[in-house]
């Protein structure tokens, strides 16, 4: 079976691939990290969550949904 991810946009360059992990970094310098798996069909899915490595001074941020006020922060140091 040949999987496609089609995830890349212009600009984009793989990074690492690893286990069901790819790391595509992004032109302005960060970083996404995708996950992929076989469905119970055998079938290839992109997990709906990322991770997304960007500049900052310490804060992890989760989003739960596009709205802000569901958005959860938490401060690492």
């Amino acid at each position: 079976m040949l999987v496609s991810l089609e995830i890349l946009k212009p600009g984009d360059s793989v990074l690492s691939v690893w286990d069901s992990h790819v790391a595509v970094r992004k032109p302005s310098g960060e970083i996404e990290i995708f996950q992929y798996y076989l469905d119970e069909e055998n079938l290839p899915r992109l997990s709906e969550g990322k991770i997304l490595i960007t500049f900052g001074d310490g804060t992890i941020k989760a989003k739960t949904s596009d709205n802000e006020e569901e958005s959860i922060n938490v401060i690492t140091f």
